[in-house]
């Protein structure tokens, strides 16, 4: 009798643990496509006559509900009531960790953030600016990012690079325009992207160039 149960319950409770584990997946994962993984991949805003890649738009309660603790630095979003949120892709980082990109947009403000999920706890971890276009009259900022693998240890690396543009009054009718480039690198170490100190600034920005509206 012991052996003829046995074997069935083991079956059951290993079921079950499949189902618990499949039901703790983020709720938002479904609205993000998978896409292949490449060498090299290019995070930037399309431009205006540029064709919009396919996406899922995900209710806004819902978003910020799961990710609202991540998106507090950008304050712009973090507490707005009418911003439009699209999930764009996902894609593998490497055996623990996808990334899901996706974007906001508020008025002509518009963002994309990389979410880090972890597969094995099942969430997100943490967020990452990649792509940005904002500001008012006095001055915008750009930013578009390069994911690649930079230093050649087979883990992904994020070159985060930024235009800031403004305008100076002058005493003639006409203003002048100012802006200035800047870059930063960020490694992939223990399941973060951290900030590493760069020699070179002009070299890499000439090596991860993005798109400027100037």
């Amino acid at each position: 009798m012991v052996f003829r149960f046995f074997f069935p319950t083991l079956w059951l409770v290993w079921m079950g643990s499949c189902t618990s584990q499949s039901a703790q997946d983020s709720p938002l994962l479904k609205y993000f496509q998978q896409s292949p993984s490449t060498a090299i991949l290019h995070l930037e805003l399309p431009a205006d006559d540029e064709k919009i890649p396919e996406g899922d738009t995900i209710p806004r309660v819902l978003f910020f509900q799961n990710i609202g603790k991540l998106m507090q630095e950008v304050d712009y979003i973090a507490d707005s009531t009418s911003c439009t949120v699209v999930g764009r892709q996902r894609f593998v980082l490497n055996q623990t960790y996808d990334a899901c990109l996706v974007e906001i947009t508020l008025s002509w403000f518009k963002h994309q953030s990389l979410l880090l999920y972890n597969k094995q706890k099942h969430h997100f971890t943490e967020r990452i600016t990649v792509a940005e276009w904002y500001g008012g009259d006095g001055g915008q900022v750009l930013t578009g990012s390069w994911l690649i693998d930079h230093d050649g240890d087979q883990q992904k690396d994020l070159v985060r690079r930024v235009i800031e543009h403004w305008v100076v009054p002058a005493e003639s009718d006409e203003a002048i325009e100012k802006s200035k480039e800047s870059v930063e690198l960020l490694r992939w170490k223990n399941g973060h992207f951290v900030k590493t100190l760069i020699r070179d600034s002009l070299a890499l920005i000439k090596k991860y160039p993005i798109r400027s509206v100037w």
